[in-house]
């Protein structure tokens, strides 16, 4: 791929959502104006590429921005992740590199937020929180769980972030770890991102968070049921446990593990109070078990195919 002279590179993973991709594609330009931006969308799907021929139908209708297309035929999380990565520094322009998942869009501001952000705690990774969008009616608790409702913190620097949904990293942040920036371990299961937000900050890497900074997520109604929040629950203590067992001995890992699960049993009570959130406490139960299990190596297995 040939340098694209950009400063600002905006890039997309998609995977099978060409109507998700699109609605993101044709909301970017108004939230982008001002800037000197180049897209690229990362197809991960070498069979269907679905998001290729949206992409290129853009481009041959005169989209308003500058776009590249990325085919990435190795499947997996950190295959397409890892492909965006080298682009991006392929291009000695480059400054920021911003990622947003093809189910998501911005809303106003939210690339202005993130510049501001990071240019007032000179910040080496900045992100922002997502707004979950229901696609249809959805129940209440559906609403109300820990899994869809937006992180809130206050602005400026932070400790730690999670996701790359929603983020700015740059250069310097780009170039603090070798390749694969991605661990390949987390090809399949999910939790490539927290793994290598938490290896950055080990290497020294300055975190900040833009309240301004929202993007939107579309939920559809397969995902608002309970067997799919307790399963991602599950998903999380998995992923969450992978990363951190490069950090803390697996003897003190395991402890806080069977002791955080103790707790969440113990707090199963509180599912018989009027007015408790019984999905977020059954949730975080079975978090806790998601962990031990990934103790037991079986977090790989587990998500392999999902």
């Amino acid at each position: 791929m040939n340098a694209a002279g950009k400063p600002i590179w905006i890039a997309i993973p998609t995977f099978r959502r060409p109507e998700q991709l699109r609605h993101l594609l044709e909301t970017l330009p108004g939230a982008v104006a001002g800037h000197d931006v180049m897209l690229l969308v990362a197809d991960n799907d070498p069979a269907r590429q679905e998001g290729a021929a949206v992409a290129q139908e853009l481009i041959r209708s005169g989209y308003d921005l500058p776009m590249l297309l990325l085919p990435v035929p190795e499947p997996g999380l950190c295959a397409v992740r890892n492909a965006i990565v080298a682009a991006a520094l392929g291009d000695p322009a480059m400054r920021f590199l911003a990622m947003i998942d093809d189910d998501e869009w911005p809303q106003p501001g939210w690339l202005d937020a993130l510049l501001a952000c990071q240019a007032t705690i000179n910040a080496d990774v900045v992100a922002g929180p997502v707004d979950s969008m229901f696609v249809g009616p959805a129940p209440r608790w559906a609403r109300q769980t820990l899994v869809f409702r937006a992180e809130e913190r206050p602005a400026g620097a932070t400790d730690m972030l999670w996701a790359s949904n929603n983020l700015l990293i740059r250069r310097r942040a780009l170039e603090m770890l070798e390749q694969p920036w991605f661990d390949p371990r987390f090809n399949r299961s999910g939790g490539e991102d927290l793994d290598y937000l938490a290896r950055l900050s080990r290497a020294g890497a300055r975190f900040g968070w833009a309240p301004d900074a929202r993007v939107s997520e579309w939920v559809p109604p397969e995902r608002a049921r309970l067997s799919w929040v307790l399963r991602r629950m599950w998903r999380i203590g998995c992923t969450e446990t992978m990363a951190r067992r490069k950090e803390t001995p697996m003897p003190l890992l395991l402890i806080r593990s069977i002791g955080i699960l103790a707790v969440r049993t113990a707090g199963l009570a509180a599912l018989l109070l009027p007015g408790a959130r019984r999905v977020d406490i059954a949730g975080q139960w079975i978090k806790s078990w998601g962990r031990l299990y990934a103790l037991a190596g079986g977090a790989q297995k587990a998500y392999g195919a999902l």
